[in-house]
């Protein structure tokens, strides 16, 4: 897990640190008392979960946050701050926590355990994250496909939890049936077995005459983690699946509909 602290103040900077080491004591932490510096370490280490005070001098930790956003819409960002009159800027920032200064053991441990985007797991395999922006990572890197269809054919195969699905049905999907297309599909097709190759993980993937699948016991994903009421599923979802791709409305019709059985 890769975490950065923006905090001006030294004393309350080195004392937070030391907090969020505690609570994830593997983490990659740095922290920052200048914001340019913290936006532009965040640019090439792509962390997981940015802390921001808010009054950053003469800088604004949600002006950072809305920076830090346009980079990777799907960075974790909890603010920490010694008021609560900037609540409705973070949730229209969609952050995923709110600290209120002096920052507690517990407060931060609930926050680290309830992220709005889990990361992916570091214990091998495959972390397909399903909530929110669809994307798939390998060791905790993300796992990059030549064509975006190709990462688009992954998400239905995703969807359908591990029913074999016709070539003709996915060609639909990708393009509205459009026959000119099946070269095309060829191609992303290839371009998924070549991949998942890549990384060791073709048994990924099912292929039977004019169908393919997915093996759903080879994959950790927090989809499928929700379905089987684990926690983490639970926790990782908040109103948004796959959210790029329209194809995926009735599943996320189905999630509201029973996201309140989760409630206790």
């Amino acid at each position: 897990m890769r975490i950065i602290l923006v905090e001006d103040n030294p004393i309350i900077l080195r004392g937070e640190l030391e907090l969020i080491q505690r609570c994830v004591p593997g983490a990659e932490l740095q922290g920052f008392s200048n914001p340019q510096e913290a936006l532009a370490y965040a640019e090439t280490a792509q962390p997981d979960t940015a802390f921001l005070d808010i009054d950053l001098g003469k800088s604004s930790g949600v002006d950072l946050a809305r920076q830090l956003k346009r980079k990777n819409h799907s960075l974790n960002i909890i603010f920490c701050t010694a008021y609560d009159s900037f609540y409705r800027e973070a949730v229209d920032l969609r952050a995923s926590g709110y600290l209120l200064k002096p920052v507690s053991e517990d407060a931060l441990r609930e926050e680290l355990d309830n992220l709005r985007y889990p990361p992916a797991r570091k214990s091998g395999g495959l972390f397909v994250r399903a909530f929110g922006s669809f994307e798939v990572f390998y060791h905790n890197e993300p796992l990059l496909f030549h064509y975006q269809k190709t990462k688009e054919l992954f998400a239905y195969l995703i969807d359908r939890r591990g029913a074999v699905v016709t070539r003709d049905e996915l060609v639909t999907i990708l393009w509205g049936g459009e026959e000119e297309h099946n070269s095309y599909f060829k191609q992303i097709q290839k371009d998924l077995k070549d991949t998942l190759a890549s990384v060791g993980q073709e048994r990924v993937l099912v292929k039977q005459r004019g169908a393919l699948g997915l093996r759903m016991r080879e994959i950790h994903c927090d989809y499928y983690e929700w379905l089987a009421g684990r926690p983490e599923g639970i926790n990782a979802y908040r109103g948004e699946y796959m959210r790029q791709y329209d194809w995926g409305e009735p599943t996320y019709a189905s999630l509201e509909g029973k996201s309140m059985l989760w409630i206790p």
